[in-house]
C-alpha cells in the first residue's frame, strides 16, 4: 500500500484492535480521493470526492463488516 504524495493517517483503538485510516488525494478540495480502513489485517478501500464523508463511510463500512463477522461466529 505505497502511494506517492501526501496522505493523512488516523489511528483509533477499538475493542477489536487498532483501526487505521489512511486518506489519499482530496487536494485541491473537491477532487478525487480514496480512504483505506484497516482493522485486524483486513483492509477496505472507499473512493469519493468529499473527504469527510468518504472517511466516515469507510469507518462505518469497516466496523459494520467486523460486527457482522463477530455475529456470524456467535
Amino acid at each position: 500500500m505505497t502511494k506517492a504524495g501526501k496522505y493523512e493517517a488516523f489511528f483509533f483503538p477499538t475493542k477489536e484492535g487498532l483501526l487505521k485510516i489512511h486518506a489519499y488525494g482530496f487536494n485541491p478540495t473537491g477532487s478525487w480521493g480514496e480512504v483505506y480502513a484497516t482493522l485486524n489485517e483486513d483492509t477496505i478501500c472507499v473512493k469519493g470526492f468529499n473527504r469527510h464523508k468518504t472517511i466516515m463511510r469507510a469507518v462505518k463500512t469497516k466496523l459494520d463488516m467486523t460486527e457482522n463477522q463477530n455475529n456470524d461466529l456467535s
